[in-house]
């Protein structure tokens, strides 16, 4: 990437858009930026292993493809660590080899309660942030922005996402969130993922 000798280059929304390194705002946006997850199969085999353990064979089975394809899918994401082998797990055979996430999956009814508490501090997040609007509005008017025509609802989101890197940077100094983990290919990331409540099987 080319910028003028005097100017550092642009910091967009989320640096997985961007080929200049650092700009951190989310802790798994080198999972795309790198391109760990770059097709559907690959979150297919999530989705399956998110269950529980499967081998190759179990996943080529319920996805309709052929073991080799999975194969080939399973190998990459063994390498930029997305899957691990499960060692505890019960085997049929010594040499079966079984898969899981490596990475935490929150199950809806294991979570619930946490969920209950991020909509209590979003609530307060929102009351605080609408208690700020006249001086964001102070502030905007400040800027060349106005004369060239932007309002400012068209910066509320560049706001949001600079608050929300800032409470991250100052969290993380704190030891209350963990921050990126260096992985084996050089990418740094932290990622998990969420079930639905609507995956919840029926009683």
């Amino acid at each position: 990437m080319t910028v003028p000798a005097d100017f550092n280059g642009l910091r967009f929304p989320c640096e997985c858009v961007s080929s200049r390194p650092g700009g951190y705002s989310d802790p798994w946006a080198e999972i795309p930026k790198n391109k760990l997850l770059p097709n559907g199969t690959k979150e297919e085999i999530l989705n399956v292993l998110a269950r529980g353990p499967n081998t190759i064979t179990q996943i080529a089975e319920t996805l309709g493809l052929s073991a080799p394809t999975i194969h080939t899918h399973v190998s990459d994401m063994l390498r930029s660590e997305l899957l691990r082998e499960a060692v505890e797990w019960e085997k049929t055979h010594p040499a079966e080899r079984y898969y899981e996430p490596n990475f935490p999956v929150f199950k809806h009814e294991e979570c619930a309660e946490f969920m209950a508490l991020c909509q209590e501090i979003s609530k307060e997040l929102v009351t605080l942030f609408e208690k700020k609007q006249k001086k964001i509005e102070r502030a905007f008017a400040k800027t060349g922005l106005p004369q060239k025509g932007w309002e400012t609802s068209d910066i509320t989101q560049c706001l949001f996402a600079n608050m929300y890197r800032g409470a991250r940077a100052l969290l993380e100094q704190r030891g209350l969130l963990t921050p990126r983990e260096k992985h084996a290919n050089g990418a740094e990331w932290i990622f998990w993922a969420e079930e639905p409540q609507t995956n919840r099987r029926k009683k």
